[in-house]
């Protein structure tokens, strides 16, 4: 199990949209579900029809009460149309900090053995208890910022954060949009590896978002082209691929029209049922 973690200094430039990108190109031999564990509200159930009171909640409780709820991951997975698996997290930021304090009780244990894990923690928040847990234990952390002055100053203090709680960890960073700096003044600033340089494309993003759009144009946008790139660079660190235990609870991969189409490396964004109803669910 690989865990990768997203996170922004700042604002929102797009921490939910490329953990999402980044799951749907994954590689074709590990399984990726994407966490939603921002302490702030948590987007993708209202974006795509989803229950909130099955995910990221549930899968808590039920390592917490096991009688009550039950521990089977199957359980509290949501399928995003094409078949990407996510943890779904409260939309408030009532609900979403509760849970964030019950995630730093009971840590990275909740998560499947059998996956790599894509959390989006979103914007960091002091005292965030949970969120500061997945930062400790990450293997990769992502910080996304927009490239500006401010944003890069912002990004800076992330990472020290990063560091300060996980010296093991690997911190990188992900540009969002076009930048004054050339991406060698952005790393000796940073002292940070820049991972990759995303286009500012809001009406590509809409359609990862649920809105209607091409899946085809999609496929080919230069958003998705670049989620590949940072998938290659964080499979490219040298972690060995994640080693399955008889005993260990393995991601139940949907079948059907909700299958998540990885042979070879394709793109959930290629389904057919992408977003074309106008609601981000999957045609019927």
């Amino acid at each position: 199990m690989m865990l990768v973690t997203l996170c922004s200094a700042k604002g929102s430039p797009g921490v939910t949209t490329l953990a999402c990108l980044m799951g749907a190109v994954w590689t074709a031999n590990r399984e990726a579900v994407v966490a939603e564990c921002d302490p702030s509200g948590n987007d993708l159930a209202p974006r795509f029809g989803l229950s909130p009171r099955r995910g990221m909640t549930t899968l808590v409780l039920g390592k917490r009460s096991p009688d009550d709820v039950g521990d089977a991951f199957g359980a509290h997975l949501q399928y995003l149309p094409g078949g990407l698996g996510v943890f779904v997290g409260p939309c408030s930021p009532e609900a979403a900090r509760m849970l964030d304090s019950e995630l730093g009780q009971v840590g990275i244990d909740i998560f499947p053995k059998g996956a790599d894990i894509l959390i989006d923690c979103g914007r960091i928040l002091a005292g965030a208890a949970g969120q500061q847990e997945m930062l400790r234990a990450s293997d990769r952390v992502l910080v996304v910022v927009r490239p500006d002055s401010a944003g890069l100053a912002h990004c800076q203090r992330t990472i020290d954060l990063v560091r300060a709680l996980s010296p093991q960890s690997n911190c990188s960073f992900v540009a969002v949009g076009p930048s004054e700096f050339a991406a060698g003044e952005m790393e000796r600033a940073l002292r940070a590896d820049l991972i990759a340089q995303v286009p500012l494309d809001h009406r590509t993003a809409s359609i990862v978002c649920g809105s209607p759009g091409s899946p085809r144009a999609l496929a080919k946008s230069g958003l998705v082209e670049s989620a590949r790139v940072v998938v290659d660079r964080v499979l490219s660190c040298g972690i060995a691929p994640p080693t399955v235990h008889a005993d260990d609870e393995v991601v139940p991969r949907p079948t059907g029209e909700n299958r998540n189409p990885h042979e070879p490396n394709a793109l959930v964004t290629q389904h057919s049922g992408w977003s074309t109803n106008g609601h981000g669910r999957p045609n019927k």
